[in-house]
C-alpha cells in the first residue's frame, strides 16, 4: 500500500512550540521551554521502536532506548506527559512520563483494527482520536482510556467505505479533522477530492461548510491527499497536500478558520520540485518542507509564500522522516540515511545547519515530539546561559531594541544577517551585573547605509549559548 508505506514517517505537531528561552526586560512576560529536552521515536518499522531523550540546546545530546513503543507510532506532549499513539497493528495509547525517563505510566487499547492515527486534547480534559481504517472518530477519557462516544465519519467516505481520517487540530469549540479520501482498491491513490472536516465540540455534530451543496460538507481543499499534519499560523491552517505521488499536482493549502474555506495553494509542488510530504513552520514567515522527488529522494527545503524556494539538505533516498520547529530558532530533522542516521538541527531563519553531523540516535529516528512552552516571569529568573528576547518594536521602522540575558559579565556578539546569511551589522555587548544587556539596531548596515525592507535574523553567540530571533524591517 503506497500511502501506508509513505506513511511510515511522522509529521510534526502544529501546536508544539518550545525552544530557546526568551527573556524580556522589565515586567513583561516571556516563554521558556517547559523542558530542556524533547522526545524522539526511533524505529526500524519492522520489529523495534523506542523513545529516547533529545537535549534541545547545543550540543544536542541524545539518550537512546529509554522506552519501547510500537514500530509505527507518533507522539503528542500534553500537560507534562507524552501520549504515544501506537498505530495500525497495535491500536493503543501508551502514556509516558518524561520526568521518569519516559517510563510508561499507563496504556490502554481502543479496539482492534481501527488504525489509530492521531490524538488531540480539548479543554474539558477529554481527547479525540482519529481512525484511519474505520469510518469513526473516538471521543475518549485519556486517563481511564474509556471510549465516551463514537462519532461516525461514514458520510465523508469514498467508494471503499472509509474516509481515511488522520490529523486533528483543536480550535476553541471546534475540532478540525483531516480527511484524505484514498482508494484502497487502487494502491491508496487519491479519489480526487479531500476535505478538512469540522466538528462542533459542544454538540459533537459535524458543521456544514458548504451550504450550496446538499448534505453536510467539509472544507474542500485545493489539492488532494493532505498528507502533512496541519501547521497553525494565526487564524489559518497550512496543510501540505501530496496529491498523486510523482505528479506535480499538490502543494501547501491555506485554510481560513473564520470563513471555513480554502484560500488556495500558497506554494505548488511544481515550485517545490516534488511531492510535499512534511511541513513545519519557521521564523520570519518562512516554512520548511520535506519534498520527495520523482525517484522518492527527499530533501529539506525552505520557502516564503510568494517568494523563493531554497534547498537546505539533500538525500539520495526517502530518508527525511520528520521535521519539527521549536518556535524559536531551531528546526529539527529526523534523518534516516544509512551511515548518517540521527537528528540534524537547522537555523530556522538563515537555514544554516547548526549540527556538524547528525546527533546519533541508534535506531533511525521516525518522529520528533517537542514540549510546549511554559510562561515565566523574567524578574524571577537568574540567567545561566544565553537567551535572546524578541526585538522590540517588531516590525521595526527602522529602529529596534535587542535585549538578551546571559551570565553576568559575559561578552555577547550580536549579528544581524539577511535571509541568505550575509552579515549586515555586528555589535559586541557585555551582560551587566543583573545578567541583562541591550543593543539598539538603527536600521543601518556596517557602512552606514539604510538596510532595505525585509526579514532579517538577529543572531547572538557567547555567554554559553547560541540564540536567534527574526526581525522584520519596514520603511
Amino acid at each position: 500500500m503506497q500511502a501506508r508505506r509513505m506513511g511510515e514517517r511522522a509529521a510534526v505537531s502544529l501546536a508544539r512550540l518550545g525552544g530557546a528561552l526568551g527573556l524580556v526586560l522589565g515586567l513583561s512576560l516571556s516563554t521558556a521551554a517547559a523542558n530542556d529536552f524533547g522526545a524522539v521515536i526511533c524505529s526500524d518499522y519492522i520489529a523495534s521502536a523506542t523513545v529516547g531523550r533529545l537535549a534541545l540546546a547545543a550540543p544536542w545530546s541524545y539518550a537512546p532506548d529509554l522506552q519501547p513503543v510500537y514500530k509505527d507510532a507518533i507522539g503528542v506532549w500534553h500537560e507534562g506527559l507524552v501520549y504515544i499513539v501506537n498505530r495500525a497493528g497495535a491500536d493503543n495509547v501508551q502514556v509516558l512520563d518524561p520526568a521518569l525517563s519516559f517510563a510508561t505510566v499507563r496504556q490502554f487499547s481502543l479496539g482492534p483494527n481501527r488504525g489509530l492515527k492521531h490524538i488531540a486534547f480539548v479543554g474539558d480534559g477529554t481527547a479525540y482520536v482519529s481512525c484511519y481504517d474505520t469510518p469513526e472518530l473516538l471521543h475518549i477519557d485519556p486517563v481511564s482510556g474509556a471510549v465516551l462516544h463514537v462519532i461516525s465519519t461514514a458520510l465523508f467516505a469514498d467508494a471503499d467505505g472509509r474516509p481515511e481520517t488522520s490529523w486533528l487540530v483543536v480550535d476553541g469549540q471546534r475540532l478540525f479533522v483531516v480527511c484524505e479520501r484514498l482508494d484502497r482498491n487502487n494502491w491508496y491513490a487519491p479519489v480526487g477530492d479531500s476535505y478538512l472536516l469540522v466538528l462542533d465540540l459542544a454538540t459533537r455534530a459535524w458543521i456544514d461548510c458548504d451550504h450550496a451543496q446538499p448534505g453536510v460538507q467539509g472544507i474542500l481543499l485545493s489539492a488532494s491527499n493532505p498528507y502533512c499534519e496541519p501547521v497553525r499560523e494565526g487564524e489559518r491552517l497550512l496543510i501540505g497536500c501530496a496529491g498523486n505521488y510523482t505528479v506535480a499536482d499538490g502543494g501547501v493549502d491555506v485554510v481560513d478558520l473564520g470563513s471555513l474555506s480554502s484560500l488556495g495553494l500558497e506554494v505548488t509542488e511544481a515550485q517545490l520540485g516534488g511531492d510535499v510530504v512534511d511541513l513545519a513552520a519557521g521564523a520570519g514567515g518562512r516554512r520548511h518542507a520535506v519534498v520527495s522527488s520523482a525517484t522518492f529522494a527527499t530533501s529539506l527545503k525552505a520557502y516564503t509564500p510568494g517568494g523563493s524556494v531554497s534547498l537546505l539538505h539533500q538525500s539520495n533516498g526517502y530518508h527525511h522522516a520528520d521535521i519539527a520547529y521549536d518556535g524559536g530558532f531551531q528546526v529539527f530533522v529526523a534523518d534516516r540515511r544509512p551511515g548518517q542516521t540521527g537528528i540534524r538541527v537547522f537555523d530556522a531563519v538563515s537555514g544554516a545547519q547548526l549540527t556538524a553531523a547528525p546527533v546519533a540516535t541508534g535506531l533511525p529516528p521516525a518522529f520528533i515530539v517537542l514540549p510546549p512552552p511554559a510562561p515565566v516571569s523574567a524578574p524571577d529568573l537568574v540567567p545561566a546561559t544565553l537567551a535572546l528576547a524578541s526585538p522590540y518594536p517588531n516590525p521595526a521602522n527602522p529602529r529596534s531594541r535587542i535585549a538578551f540575558s546571559a551570565p553576568p559579565g559575559s561578552a555577547v556578539e550580536l549579528r544581524v544577517v539577511d535571509l541568505r546569511g550575509r552579515l549586515v551589522r555586528r555589535a559586541q555587548v557585555t551582560a551587566g551585573a543583573s545578567g541583562h544587556g541591550t543593543w539598539e539596531f538603527d536600521g543601518l548596515d556596517a557602512a552606514g547605509r539604510p538596510v532595505a525592507s525585509g526579514v532579517l535574523s538577529v543572531v547572538a553567540t557567547g555567554g554559553g549559548g547560541y540564540a536567534a530571533r527574526s526581525l522584520t524591517l519596514v520603511r
